[in-house]
């Protein structure tokens, strides 16, 4: 978290405490940046350096920090070679010295105790960046990134810190509002899944803003349980401003089994019917309040070939990044996406945008969608647009959306596909690395123009 502001004031003082040794395993945050001419750069704060403490309260994480800082004078506790420097500046009416950290939390991540029967880090196969293999259950790393928590691992210290740091929104997976079933799916137990339970109802009553995932698991957590679910979201726990409504995916050969839960794949009938209860159920919050509540991944329409709903389904699409709303906001504003970035290549003479093909990449799930999509574009833009559609060897062909898609499954879509120079490939910006630079298999963008002969763009 990174906030970029007009810095004021100036440096009051350099405080020093030579020889004074860290206390055994005290960290901090590690300063990756000094904003040039900011008043932590004028304090002689520097690149590497430790900051432990702000204000006299130590740091955790990146929001520790911005929760302290405060205007005027500033007072940083800095480890450097092992020793611990003081530093004093005044940032005036501002509130941000101009440093920024290497990462945003600065003592360990928390992790997963859970063993939950689908979950997809299990699935991953070996060989890729260590970082794709951390199962975390951070309430920090979800206000941060929106990551998915299950709250059975939070302390009444840890509850206290978000309610008065007011960390809202936070994403919570549920799955079940029934305790015993919650604990077999996320296989944690009933007292586990129960005590999770409570910190939702906890953190929404303190006006914390929460949005939950359920894992559409057939036999397990739809019909009954799945209504049950939904209601008891509802009426029984505060802050929940959407539920989302997400298939189970499970790789080839492993239906889990575990803790006395079964797991199959979800089917095209099954799909319809979450379709239709999910539907029911909207409609019956429409009429009570202001929005739809609940909603069904785009995966349920798409699988069984049902059509979109309009975007007034997705209300503020609360659950975009959960795969909720990506297809029909892509056939609102693809046309308009596609269309800038050729008009932008063309003002920048490049030859990309002389006349050849246009592929428009893809996963599976989406193949028809975007075949349609790319005729109507492709007419509307008097250009050839076509779908590139690749197949998911990295994680396995049940995974079949494109932000999931490794680099060299890119190479074998491409080369198959015959593009060759004067095409242009348009890659979307979420099949890679938050700097747009990595797919998920570390192949880099750099990479893959020096494999395909085509142009590359990323949009």
């Amino acid at each position: 978290m990174r906030r970029n502001l007009l810095l004021s004031g100036s440096v009051r003082r350099a405080l020093i405490k030579p020889g004074l040794k860290p206390k055994g395993g005290q960290r901090g945050g590690i300063v990756d940046q000094v904003e040039a001419g900011s008043p932590a750069e004028a304090a002689g704060i520097s690149v590497g350096d430790i900051l432990v403490s702000l204000n006299g309260h130590p740091l955790h994480d990146v929001i520790d920090y911005q929760f302290y800082l405060e205007p005027g004078l500033q007072r940083f506790e800095m480890e450097r070679d092992g020793e611990l420097l003081e530093f004093e500046a005044d940032c005036g009416s501002g509130a941000d010295p101009g440093i920024f950290f290497k990462r945003a939390i600065f003592d360990r991540v928390h992790t997963c105790s859970n063993r939950c029967v689908f979950c997809f880090i299990d699935q991953v196969p070996e060989g890729l960046r260590q970082s794709l293999y951390l199962k975390d259950d951070d309430f920090r790393l979800s206000f941060l990134h929106g990551n998915f928590i299950t709250l059975n691992n939070l302390s009444p210290e840890d509850c206290e810190r978000i309610i008065e740091q007011r960390l809202s929104p936070l994403h919570v997976s549920v799955h079940a509002t029934d305790a015993g079933i919650r604990g077999r799916l996320m296989g944690c137990g009933a007292k586990a899944a129960a005590r999770g339970l409570a910190n939702l109802a906890l953190l929404g009553q303190a006006g914390i803003e929460l949005h939950v995932q359920v894992v559409y698991c057939p036999g397990l957590n739809d019909g009954g349980v799945l209504e049950n679910t939904v209601t008891e979201l509802s009426q029984k726990y505060h802050g929940i401003k959407s539920v989302g409504v997400v298939p189970v995916a499970l790789g080839e050969g492993r239906f889990a089994q575990q803790a006395g839960a079964d797991v199959h794949p979800v089917t095209g009938a099954d799909c319809l019917e979450a379709i239709g209860a999910i539907n029911a159920w909207q409609e019956r919050f429409r009429q009570t309040g202001s929005c739809g509540f609940v909603y069904a991944a785009d995966e349920f329409f798409l699988k069984s070939g049902s059509d979109l709903p309009p975007l007034e389904y997705y209300d503020d699409f609360a659950q975009y990044e959960n795969g909720i709303g990506i297809a029909r906001t892509f056939l609102e504003e693809g046309e308009a996406a596609i269309g800038e970035t050729l008009s932008e290549l063309a003002t920048g003479q490049s030859l990309r945008a002389a006349g050849g093909r246009v592929f428009l990449l893809t996963g599976v799930l989406a193949a028809d969608l975007l075949a349609a999509a790319c005729a109507r574009f492709g007419r509307s833009l008097n250009r050839e647009l076509l779908p590139l559609v690749a197949v998911n060897r990295l994680f396995g062909s049940h995974v079949t959306v494109a932000g999931l898609l490794g680099g060299r499954d890119v190479t074998r879509a491409a080369e198959a596909g015959g593009l060759s120079r004067g095409d242009l490939l348009l890659i979307p910006a979420l099949s890679l690395d938050s700097a747009g630079e990595r797919f998920l298999d570390d192949v880099s963008l750099e990479e893959l123009h020096e494999i395909l002969d085509c142009d590359i763009e990323i949009v």
